[in-house]
């Protein structure tokens, strides 16, 4: 599918260039409205993908991209079970390099696992904020220690209450676990939105 839709955006940039050439457009001009037009691609992607409260677009583009690592972790909290879930995270493992997104869905593992050992090692490892202290906030939260709950590093506005979600879920408290979720879920864009609402 997505092999076919460049093979499509190339047609296009091709057929476009041959046009413009032909109507005697100065070379300049055709290789900015050429950029203005990849530019304005990457800027619906980045939209979907970080900016957008739409979730059917985001359902459309986690399930064209299932395959995908990146994807794969969103795609069965919305689809999959428990065990695909667990599987798209080792996958995720495996494929990134990068020590922050590595431990990062180790962290996810563990916390899916209820293993609080290798969570908070995973957390020590991610090496990278906000991410890093969402982890440890998070395992605070479950741990009931509300003074380490809270971070400065939270920066993104969705994280603290969906920390104070999770700390509300070990206290059993299902008004304040739905209050924060919501919350949590009203101030995330994009496809944080989306696992959001499949997560919690």
């Amino acid at each position: 599918m997505r092999v076919t839709k460049l093979t499509i955006f190339y047609l296009f940039i091709f057929i476009l260039t041959i046009v413009l050439s032909l109507a005697g457009v100065h070379l300049s001009i055709t290789i900015c409205i050429i950029a203005l037009a990849v530019i304005a691609m990457l800027y619906r992607h980045i939209h979907i993908l970080f900016r957008t409260n739409n979730m059917k677009m985001v359902d459309k583009l986690v399930k064209d991209r299932k395959k995908d690592p990146f994807f794969a972790y969103p795609y069965t909290l919305a689809y999959g079970t428990r065990e695909e879930q667990l599987h798209s995270l080792e996958t995720a493992i495996v494929k990134y390099k990068q020590p922050a997104m590595k431990y990062n869905y180790k962290f996810l593992m563990a916390i899916m696992k209820e293993n609080l050992e290798e969570a908070k090692d995973a957390a020590d490892k991610i090496k990278k904020e906000p991410l890093t202290s969402y982890a440890k906030c998070y395992i605070a939260a479950l741990e009931e220690r509300t003074t380490d709950m809270r971070s400065d590093q939270l920066t993104k506005p969705w994280m603290q209450p969906a920390i104070e979600a999770v700390y509300a879920y070990k206290k059993k408290n299902e008004t304040a676990l739905h209050h924060h979720a919501q919350e949590s879920i009203e101030m995330a864009r994009g496809v944080q939105k989306y696992v959001l609402i499949h997560e919690i």
